[in-house]
């Protein structure tokens, strides 16, 4: 028979799990801003904020 413990550790597998499959793919380093095409300095995916937020704004919308 399971104890509480157990339950505790299914359940928590469960969500690990759930939380893994619609978790969204990282973008890759390109060395240019994924909304802009300008270079970028270091490992950043976007030149600015501002980029950064009308790129998430349009995958929101299903645009990219």
């Amino acid at each position: 028979m399971s104890d509480i413990a157990d339950v505790a550790a299914i359940e928590h597998d469960i969500h690990i799990k759930a939380a893994l499959g619609i978790r969204q793919p990282s973008l890759p380093f390109t060395g240019f801003c994924h909304y802009c095409l300008a270079k970028v300095i270091g490992q950043s995916h976007f030149c600015d904020a501002d980029c950064r937020h009308d790129y998430e704004r349009l995958k929101a919308n299903g645009r990219k």
